[in-house]
């Protein structure tokens, strides 16, 4: 691959792969997606976290179309995560980088207005959308609209633009960037000026099932970091259960009609200015979000005890196990 001068091109645009082995047809049709970048004029970089063996495999298919780089030391939170900041501040040539999740795709106009907001605002977050939609990114594409309808910043977005000057001068940009926050609003906590871009939309590719169960749990997890939204959502069901059992079945389903109409009420606030990206029928889909979501935040929770519950316990080498104390004892 030919590249071209840094201040040729526009951006700096960076991927982070920090997963298992992949299809060679997935990949091939991956680095197919990056080459139409790098003809845009992208400084086209790929950091990948895979081992030694299945670096070297992922580079026959990268390094043609992208400078593949293996991810740093340094980048890494003590889970084990590459933090796509870090590596855009380490990785990016150009003032401009953006950073976009393994099934974004991006085309030339959206990256063209990426960066010219770029020249006025620090970060910038467009909205995605799901494109095809199958029934369970129906309900994420809900997720999207209520929030819309609510903050018009994206909610668990899965990518972002930013320019590297102003981030390098935040107060502490490492600071417990591993507590679940995503990048955007870690940004914005440290003191960056954030631009939500909410009439840019970017081409998201839904993930499988299995792997769109596996995100019901950790986007929960993640929203711990915010105590009133899961405060909310951890409320729902207990309240409906109280509900049911002082005031009967007419005035838990009372309540919980009004729940279901005030989420459609504001997926459809959310898709004003998006409906040519949107379905009208996502909209009802939005329930069927408040229900998971009331679910997830106990799966969260349980897995956050069990975890702590674990980590108390001190195991010694003749098999005496030990509980840990306040004290340390």
């Amino acid at each position: 691959m030919r590249h071209r001068n840094p201040q040729d091109r526009r951006c700096t645009y960076l991927v982070v792969i920090d997963g298992g082995r992949e299809p060679l047809s997935d990949l091939r049709d991956f680095a197919s997606y990056l080459s139409t970048l790098s003809v845009a004029g992208c400084e086209v970089v790929v950091v990948d976290g895979s081992s030694q063996d299945l670096f070297e495999e992922n580079g026959k298919s990268f390094r043609w179309v992208s400078r593949h780089v293996a991810a740093r030391p340094r980048q890494r939170n003590f889970q084990g995560s590459i933090d796509p900041i870090r590596a855009a501040l380490d990785f990016g040539n150009c003032d401009k980088v953006i950073v976009a999740g393994r099934n974004v795709r991006y085309d030339e106009d959206a990256v063209g207005r990426i960066c010219a907001l770029l020249d006025t605002h620090e970060v910038v977050e467009p909205q995605d959308y799901f494109a095809p939609l199958p029934w369970w990114s129906g309900i994420e594409a809900a997720r999207m609209l209520v929030h819309r309808g609510v903050d018009p910043l994206p909610d668990h977005g899965v990518t972002f633009g930013m320019r590297k000057w102003p981030v390098r001068g935040l107060r502490s940009i490492d600071v417990a960037w591993s507590n679940g926050v995503d990048s955007v609003r870690r940004l914005a906590a440290q003191g960056a000026e954030v631009f939500s871009a909410c009439d840019v939309f970017v081409r998201r590719l839904p993930t499988t099932l299995t792997e769109w169960l596996h995100e019901r749990k950790q986007q929960a997890d993640d929203d711990f970091a915010m105590p009133l939204k899961s405060a909310f959502f951890f409320a729902i069901l207990p309240m409906a259960v109280v509900m049911a059992l002082l005031e009967g079945s007419r005035v838990a389903g009372g309540y919980a009609g009004a729940i279901a109409v005030g989420s459609m009420v504001l997926a459809l606030r959310g898709r004003s200015g998006a409906a040519s990206f949107f379905p009208l029928r996502v909209c009802l889909c939005a329930p069927i979000w408040v229900l998971e979501r009331s679910l997830s935040v106990y799966w969260a929770l349980f897995q956050k005890l069990r975890g702590a519950s674990e980590a108390s316990r001190v195991s010694y080498a003749d098999g005496r196990t030990t509980v840990r104390v306040a004290s340390g004892e």
